[in-house]
């Protein structure tokens, strides 16, 4: 992210130098913008908002990276949490523009499968992507590269990180025929098969072996999910610190197999360092298991001292335990402290962080300071992205000034 902000800095115009992109050749900065645009449409170390890839098809109307710009925008507007108006005047205007594009046609399937909205026209859409056979391109590319000669761009296109692409899209689809049968309790024989297939093609994927024990343990076989996702399973990762904060996650939450799920609490952060994200997904696994005291331990006031000067990741601490309603005078330091900062990336983290305060005070059972701060996170919401969210907390907000005159 920092690297592609030096490149805007240094060539705001986009004068000085092009690279290419699937195909396209785009200049430096544009590439820049797209990538910077993408890291946030996805949330990759920011707050997670479609606005910048906005803003990017309005800079720049004529670029060659505008349908890939709208197939990325597209993961966001799938989501059942984006309001029926605002998911289908993009489908309609992006399907309106690329109307054969495999990876809108998708996710407006799975919106509208998950909204049942739309159901006669999304049939129509996804009826379009049978004729979509990646496998079939890609051998043909690969074809006509090794008859240029050229076996390393063959490669590119249809070598080791394309097979693998297939083993994982295989396993994938074993999960989903599982998942499907078992919550039906039908087809079981050939259900669990599948599952274990999945397993044995991708052995140090958690999410086929998470995916397989919570089917076992909603039949109420427990022996059958510790055995695909239990105490071997933590053996096999290693210190993996994600697959491991999964894992306890995940008993956490069924508040079984809690021995084994502290062990790779532990282990996740016996990383030296260990990371931030690491620290805050272990504390609130430790909450789930009702470890308050190790989650304050090592997600406390010592924890975020030494990040005084990240609004976003003093917001993120002050949230946390706001949710928790716990460490409350920390978490309103640090919420005070981010609302003074500059916002490290995107203006649309300033409402976030006096969103966040708000959630503090109200926590605290200070609602008329909420109120303040809420207000305040309207008011500096220009672009109106999360200005619903933060009316409805508003209101919540109000609710409790009303209850407490009563």
């Amino acid at each position: 992210m920092a690297l592609y902000k030096e490149v805007v800095a240094a060539d705001p115009e986009g004068r000085l130098g092009t690279t290419e992109y699937q195909k396209s050749t785009v200049s430096c900065t544009e590439y820049a913008e797209f990538m910077i645009a993408q890291n946030a449409n996805y949330g990759r170390g920011v707050a997670r908002s479609p606005e910048p890839m906005r803003a990017f098809l309005g800079k720049y109307p004529a670029s060659k990276l505008r349908k890939a710009a709208y197939s990325a925008l597209a993961s966001h507007y799938y989501s059942p949490r984006t309001s029926k108006e605002e998911a289908d005047k993009f489908f309609d205007e992006a399907l309106t523009l690329y109307p054969d594009d495999p990876w809108l046609r998708y996710y407006y399937g799975i919106r509208n499968t998950q909204t049942k909205d739309n159901l006669d026209r999304a049939i129509d859409v996804i009826e379009g992507l049978q004729a979509f056979d990646e496998g079939t391109a890609a051998n043909m590319r690969a074809e006509l590269y090794a008859l240029k000669g050229d076996l390393s761009r063959a490669e590119a296109s249809y070598g080791s990180e394309f097979a693998e692409g297939l083993v994982s899209n295989l396993a994938y689809a074993l999960t989903e025929y599982a998942t499907f049968w078992m919550e039906r309790k039908s087809n079981l024989e050939s259900a669990e098969k599948m599952l274990k297939t999945a397993i044995q093609l991708a052995p140090e994927n958690a999410y086929f072996r998470q995916s397989a024990a919570n089917l076992f343990l909603q039949d109420e076989k427990l022996d059958k999910a510790l055995g695909i996702f239990g105490p071997e399973f933590v053996r096999t990762v290693g210190t993996n610190a994600s697959a491991l904060i999964n894992y306890a996650r995940f008993w956490a939450q069924k508040k079984q197999n809690m021995e084994s799920a502290t062990e790779a609490l532990e282990t996740a952060l016996k990383q030296n360092p260990p990371e931030y994200y690491t620290i805050q997904t272990a504390a609130d696994a430790f909450f789930l298991m009702g470890k308050a005291d190790r989650a304050l331990a090592i997600y406390g006031p010592a924890c975020i001292q030494s990040r005084q000067d990240e609004p976003l990741a003093l917001a993120s601490y002050a949230r946390f335990w706001a949710g928790k309603k716990t460490n409350l005078e920390s978490a309103l330091t640090a919420a005070e402290q981010a609302v003074k900062l500059p916002p490290e990336t995107s203006s649309l983290n300033v409402p976030y962080v006096w969103d966040t305060l708000a959630s503090v005070y109200l926590a605290l059972g200070r609602p008329e300071d909420a109120l303040k701060a809420e207000e305040k996170a309207i008011e500096l919401d220009t672009a109106g992205y999360n200005l619903e969210f933060y009316k409805a907390n508003l209101k919540k907000i109000q609710a409790e000034i009303d209850k407490k005159k009563k």
